[in-house]
């Protein structure tokens, strides 16, 4: 049912999915991706609409496992929206196909949201589309409809890039020229995202330190905390309420009288009697 590229025959079933894109027609499937060309009950899987009028259009996801076992993103979840939702943050949008470059969906926006790997621990493994059912299969968790035809995704464990090895912790006393020196490894190569996450960890690790044995100092250090003397109790204990002036019923009815006169003549349309 689904056409797959060569460099898929080496990858698990379950890995993750690292790249989605929507193409014009089954032919059109880059190398190495897979393509929903047919829904799991027999259907064409093509997601475009209105083909009533004018030259037949289609349009078909495909998905790649590309890099699953050497880093890289995984896709960490799939949404389905309509043409004037707001894409979510954390979300990219799949606008254009990727043979083409026309528009992917019709009446519908497909997002998808992307994770480094070593930041989540469960990415989607696989994907499928049904027609004449809704319900989605075991395992698998109903996305959207689109063009009569339901998406579904399935979830998998994501199997983390080791990163670089830390030294054992040392005794209390251990002097640094006594410690062990740390052992650098080789990092798996993977996408421009790596270096970045790296980065930003060797930059926390050192601050965490350092935060552990330095007092750091902040803008309100030596400012005693007191209140206004304005406020204190000296500053209404000649304070009195003023004396409230009581009115009988008869008294408000009296100043607050009103008959609606005006209103009734107008709405009656008989000028007033004066």
């Amino acid at each position: 049912m689904n056409n797959t590229g060569d460099r898929r025959d080496s990858l698990p079933q379950e890995a993750p999915i690292t790249e989605v894109c929507v193409v014009t027609s089954k032919e059109r499937c880059p190398q190495g991706f897979t393509i929903l060309s047919d829904t799991e009950d027999g259907k064409d899987g093509d997601l475009w609409t209105d083909k009533f009028f004018g030259k037949k259009v289609t349009r078909y996801i495909c998905f790649n496992r590309a890099y699953a076992n050497v880093g890289g993103n995984v896709l960490a979840d799939v949404a389905i929206l309509g043409e004037r939702d707001i894409v979510p943050t954390g979300y990219s949008q799949i606008s254009a196909t990727a043979d083409t470059g026309e528009i992917a969906l019709k009446k519908r926006i497909l997002c998808i949201k992307m994770l480094p790997r070593n930041m989540t621990d469960s990415a989607i493994c696989d994907m499928k589309l049904l027609a004449k059912t809704k319900r989605p299969p075991p395992g698998f968790t109903f996305v959207g409809e689109v063009n009569s035809i339901s998406v579904s995704y399935k979830m998998g464990p994501v199997q983390r890039t080791p990163g670089p090895a830390r030294p054992a912790p040392g005794p209390p006393n251990m002097t640094r020229q006594q410690s062990q020196p740390l052992t650098q490894q080789p990092v798996p190569a993977s996408p421009s995202y790596a270096p970045d996450v790296q980065r930003q960890r060797a930059d926390i690790i050192p601050l965490t330190r350092q935060m552990s044995t330095v007092k750091i100092a902040t803008a309100v250090d030596g400012i005693p905390f007191e209140l206004n003397k304005n406020l204190g109790a000296d500053s209404i204990k000649d304070f009195s309420l003023p004396e409230m002036q009581y009115q009988t019923e008869q008294e408000i009815e009296n100043k607050y009288k009103y008959d609606f006169t005006a209103e009734r003549t107008a709405a009656a349309r008989i000028p007033p009697n004066i």
